[in-house]
């Protein structure tokens, strides 16, 4: 009960002490996501929105920073989720609804690995098998070009071609947190360089990107990689092995002693990043090599809580409950309720 106590009142420290700046907001650019929940019964345990770019924008909504979301998703069931997601996570948002679409969504299934019970995510339908993804994407990027302040400061999980479209065509500052390289796999050296190469203040990648990276740009390590880049601060997360900063053609280890068997881990790489940038920002987004430690520091307490929960906002707010009528392309959708 004690150490329950310490963590909300570190999550209400956190909220009080973050400094708001009404000239300032953090902006994601995402299709929308969302994700399905399943106990290994193939039972419903819940629905909310997901996408590591809007679980971000959402973590600093929560940490009091002005944000927004531009997106798009289908006129249907899981898009109302969607959209509701960010609304009850108070993010203001743009979001192009359309007919026709059908919203993309992880179904997240309760599996057995090394004998214990963990969450891994799909992209079909556990009931149908028909696919719950559709390629590329159907942001308006014409329209988000427009309505982009100068002071907004961008942030995106992938480099298709509609987000790299408004990445080339604005001077605002961009953070990036990239978990796949599916998309540069079809493209030439110099074109993932150009795409990647000082263009974002933060890139964070995963350790499988990392390694993709150095190979393909024939690194032979992630200094000779972030030289490449070109970044102030790259970060690479290695699950439970912890987190390097590169910096200033440095790397700064920060392994983890303590490693939490986690419920479900999908909130916890996007949290880390959140508080990494919450750190910055409230360090008048300089960057300093005696904090970094301290800003690792910062977000154990948050990843420790939100491994021992189901959804990544789930610390934020609680998930949907939804049926399987709800979910399931083939049959009639029904009407939202909220879990309690």
């Amino acid at each position: 009960m004690y150490k329950n106590l310490v963590l909300d009142y570190l999550f209400l420290l956190a909220y009080i002490k973050s400094e708001r700046r009404e000239s300032m907001r953090i902006v994601g650019i995402s299709d929308l996501v969302t994700d399905v929940y399943y106990d290994e019964e193939m039972n419903i345990i819940g629905a909310f929105g997901g996408i590591s770019c809007c679980n971000i924008i959402c973590n600093l909504q929560y940490f009091g920073f002005d944000t927004f979301i531009y997106g798009a998703c289908g006129n249907d069931f899981l898009g109302k989720i969607a959209i509701d997601s960010l609304n009850d996570c108070n993010v203001k948002n743009d979001i192009r609804i359309m007919d026709n679409v059908k919203t993309n969504s992880y179904p997240i299934l309760k599996v057995k690995e090394n004998n214990r019970d963990v969450f891994r995510s799909i992209k079909y339908c556990p009931f149908c098998k028909e696919s719950t993804w559709y390629e590329g994407s159907y942001i308006d990027e014409e329209n988000i070009l427009e309505n982009i302040r100068k002071d907004d400061i961008l942030v995106f999980d992938n480099l298709n071609c509609k987000n790299q479209f408004i990445v080339d065509n604005t001077n605002n500052i961009k953070l990036l947190d990239l978990g796949s390289f599916t998309e540069f796999e079809k493209l030439d050296d110099d074109a993932i360089i150009n795409k990647l190469a000082n263009k974002f203040v933060i890139i964070n990648l995963n350790e499988r990107v990392e390694k993709y990276l150095i190979k393909r740009l024939n690194c032979s390590n992630t200094i000779e990689l972030s030289k490449i880049i070109n970044s102030e601060l790259l970060i690479v997360t290695r699950g439970a092995k912890g987190n390097d900063f590169i910096y200033d053609k440095e790397i700064y280890s920060f392994p983890i002693e303590n490693v939490v068997k986690e419920v479900d881990d999908s909130g916890a790489g996007d949290i880390f990043f959140s508080i990494i940038i919450r750190n910055w920002l409230n360090n008048n987004m300089v960057f300093n090599v005696e904090l970094f430690n301290k800003w690792v520091d910062d977000t154990k307490p948050f990843i420790e809580k939100i491994l021992q929960m189901i959804g990544s906002r789930s610390f934020i707010y609680p998930m949907y409950q939804v049926n399987k009528e709800d979910i399931c392309s083939k049959t009639k959708t029904k009407k939202l309720t909220r879990k309690i």
